[in-house]
């Protein structure tokens, strides 16, 4: 019996301490591994995309949330109209870095292996929510009536952040006129 739990202890010692290594070293990673989040993104920063359309067949990004203490996520992805979206906490509602957006707008994403900074917008209007279910849905393989479509979810619209209004992300006319035309208070 002393032999066993011994035993037992050795190898319940070694698998704590195989567990402690691997969670410091998914730690200090660039990003998130694999569904664990993770810390700073690392890579050459530019300026948010104003045209997202090149992003339509992205699988999954990486978002980095608070800027002052970074943690990253993987998350999908959603283009409609030509604007990059991420739902916040789609199939989990237990999360917390949507809060942490909504608290500090300041983000990065990694898409493609391209680093951005981003500002990220919570998305209310009820249509524009819509209009991002059901393409989660066709993308994403979803039920667009199944138990997916009926949770809430938090949606961030990302876009550049204010001090890179700059040429390299300047709005063209066509994008200033659909933003315009934009029920007020929407998105």
């Amino acid at each position: 019996m002393g032999r066993r739990r011994r035993w037992i202890g050795t190898t319940l010692g070694a698998l704590a301490l195989l567990l402690g290594v691997g969670w410091l070293g998914v730690a200090r990673r660039d990003g998130p591994w694999g569904p664990i989040p993770g810390g700073r993104l690392h890579g050459r920063e530019r300026p948010c995309p104003i045209e997202a359309a090149p992003f339509a067949a992205v699988h999954a990004v990486e978002l980095e949330v608070s800027p002052d203490r970074p943690r990253s996520v993987r998350i999908w992805s959603v283009v409609v109209d030509d604007r990059l979206f991420v739902p916040g906490d789609f199939l989990t509602p237990m999360k917390r870095w949507p809060a942490q957006v909504v608290a500090d707008p300041r983000v990065r994403i990694r898409i493609d292996g391209q680093l951005y900074r981003c500002r990220a917008r919570r998305v209310t209007d009820p249509a524009t929510v819509e209009a991002l279910r059901r393409e989660t849905a066709r993308k994403y393989r979803i039920e667009p009536d199944g138990w997916a479509a009926r949770s809430e979810v938090w949606w961030f619209e990302l876009g550049p952040r204010l001090g890179d209004m700059g040429p390299q992300t300047a709005p063209t006319a066509s994008s200033e006129r659909s933003r315009n035309a934009r029920p007020p208070g929407g998105t």
